[in-house]
């Protein structure tokens, strides 16, 4: 049972690795800059997913004392298998991949979208925002108000 277990352990870890791989080369494609930040990500994702698999691994352990009482006292004969720790792996594996398949140019759209999205906040909320905005765009350039 623990074999198995840490099997899914240390598939969700290859996984990891594997769209750190993918991330870094997308970055080189684009000519990003690799930074701290995004490996500090990657390093939170890894915790993220783990104390997520530490909790099904918790419940897969009551689940399996469940059924082996189960096998004891009246005989049922259900396979004892850490279920929810293979469903835990089989989402992780479900992003990750979807992450490593994902092409290098949505990353950059994605942010074009969020920055587009963040100066049309700032031009409905702030007035004086959106005059310097008009400014930039009517004189290419800010005036020295």
């Amino acid at each position: 049972m623990g074999a198995i277990v840490l099997l899914l352990y240390i598939v969700t870890l290859g996984l990891i690795f594997l769209d750190l791989w993918a991330g870094v080369r997308k970055a080189k494609q684009r000519g990003e800059m690799r930074t701290s930040e995004a490996y500090k990500r990657t390093i939170e994702k890894v915790s993220k997913y783990f104390n997520m698999l530490f909790a099904m691994t918790l419940v897969d352990c009551v689940q399996i004392a469940l059924l082996f009482f189960l096998y004891r006292e009246y005989g049922y004969d259900i396979p004892m298998l850490p279920v929810f720790s293979f469903f835990g792996t089989a989402y992780i594996a479900f992003v990750e991949v979807t992450s490593i398949m994902e092409p290098s140019n949505v990353k950059e759209k994605k942010q074009q979208e969020d920055f587009v999205r963040l100066v049309t906040k700032l031009a409905t909320e702030n007035k004086d925002f959106k005059d310097k905005i008009l400014d930039v765009l009517k004189n290419g350039g800010v005036s020295d108000e």
